[in-house]
């Protein structure tokens, strides 16, 4: 094929019908990846910036953490029973712990909208395996009522359609319901924004710290005259060897900056409120990501409580919702439950937690062994028995008094 055929099937006119195809696909895909910043911006590229990097760290760490319970529901009693699912959630698969497969899912989850496993071996009724698989070889396809997931792993070597009943998918926000959409995506400006400041201030102090400039003179430099000034510049006054040098300046020079301060520009504020921008695309309290500058003793112990009612409950409930869905039979889903424990996030300090297991026994709310439960300690015999209250009767005892 000769050259000029091959730039006109590039360059041709596209027609009506036609979509981004060949060559233009990804080129426009790319230049969607660029922000106004200038900066690139994609789920990898932006773990370069360490709000991102925290804020997803802080929401794959934490979730993989916690104590995962299987109960069964028998009208108001809940057990913490032995259940085949509570095994394979303590083992996904045979390359993974229980915390490695989580943090994944949760990772995946946070950075491209979607953590997707492939739920291995239903021959006999019960999951075997939990396969993850990267959200990026994954597809969802809706088609007569249902969802399907095209596979294109080449790492695991999984390829192939799978029922949404084979898969186990957690999903951030989503405005099409089997699709999540990822917060990097939605927020590509602003982290774009966070990452050119983090370039500009590392340009600024490899130079030196010293701003653009030019040099005016009034007269005329000599080759010979230029180049013996340029070495003596450069060797004295450039880079970290002029920070703390005072120039002198030879032939009638004038030193005029072109820039402005970092101050002027309000760098360091314009840092701080990226970070706060990141923290709150992740529903991060910013306190928990290093930014102090809002923080106080008095303030913190609500902000940490907020964040686990406003932030992880309502990602664990998706979680838990899609675990009992795909991985319970249909006769157990109405009787067993799968639940994520947040009781030791949602504590305070030592004496308020003691002082609330303290009334809630003696005001014959929970007994003596569930107020030790709280406090991580052992049950002792003789102390099921709620304790009522001497000041207070009820109908029952009433009647045996009388």
């Amino acid at each position: 094929m000769s050259k000029q055929p091959w730039l006109k099937s590039i360059f041709k006119k596209p027609s009506a019908r036609s979509s981004d195809t060949g060559l233009k696909k990804p080129f426009s895909e790319f230049l969607g990846l660029i922000t106004e910043a200038g900066i690139p911006v994609t789920e990898e590229t932006a773990l370069k910036m360490s709000a991102v990097w925290s804020c997803m760290r802080l929401l794959s760490e934490l979730p993989a953490s916690l104590p995962i319970e299987v109960i069964e529901e028998k009208g108001r009693t809940r057990t913490p029973i032995d259940h085949d699912i509570k095994y394979l959630l303590t083992k996904p698969n045979s390359l993974m712990s229980r915390f490695t497969w989580h943090e994944l899912m949760n990772a995946w989850l946070q950075g491209w909208g979607n953590g997707i496993s492939i739920i291995d071996n239903r021959q006999s009724g019960i999951p075997k395996a939990l396969l993850p698989v990267h959200p990026s070889t994954v597809k969802a396809k809706y088609s007569d009522g249902r969802i399907f997931y095209q596979v294109s792993d080449e790492m695991l070597g999984i390829k192939g359609t799978f029922f949404s009943e084979e898969i186990l998918h957690y999903k951030m926000f989503s405005t099409n319901g089997y699709w999540g959409k990822s917060p990097i995506t939605v927020a590509r400006e602003n982290i774009g924004l966070g990452l050119a400041a983090e370039k500009y201030g590392a340009s600024f102090f490899q130079k030196g710290g010293n701003l653009k400039a030019v040099i005016e003179t009034e007269g005329h430099m000599s080759d010979t005259e230029f180049k013996a000034w340029k070495k003596r510049w450069d060797a004295f006054y450039s880079g970290a060897a002029g920070d703390h040098s005072t120039p002198v300046m030879e032939y009638g020079l004038k030193y005029k900056p072109l820039g402005v301060s970092p101050e002027d520009a309000q760098f360091i504020l314009t840092r701080i409120f990226q970070l706060q921008e990141v923290a709150r695309i992740f529903n991060v309290p910013p306190h928990l990501i290093a930014e102090l500058s809002k923080a106080t003793f008095s303030n913190i112990e609500h902000l940490d409580i907020q964040f686990v009612k406003y932030t992880l409950r309502p990602l664990l409930r998706r979680q838990e919702m899609e675990l009992e869905e795909k991985l319970l039979t249909p006769k157990e889903r109405g009787t067993i439950r799968i639940r994520f424990n947040l009781d030791g996030l949602l504590r305070g300090d030592l004496a308020a937690v003691t002082n609330h297991v303290k009334e809630m026994v003696n005001g014959g709310v929970m007994t003596p062994n569930e107020g030790r439960s709280l406090l991580n300690l052992n049950p002792l015999e003789g102390c099921d028995v709620i304790r009522v209250p001497a000041n207070i009767v009820g109908k029952d005892n009433t009647k045996k008094n009388e």
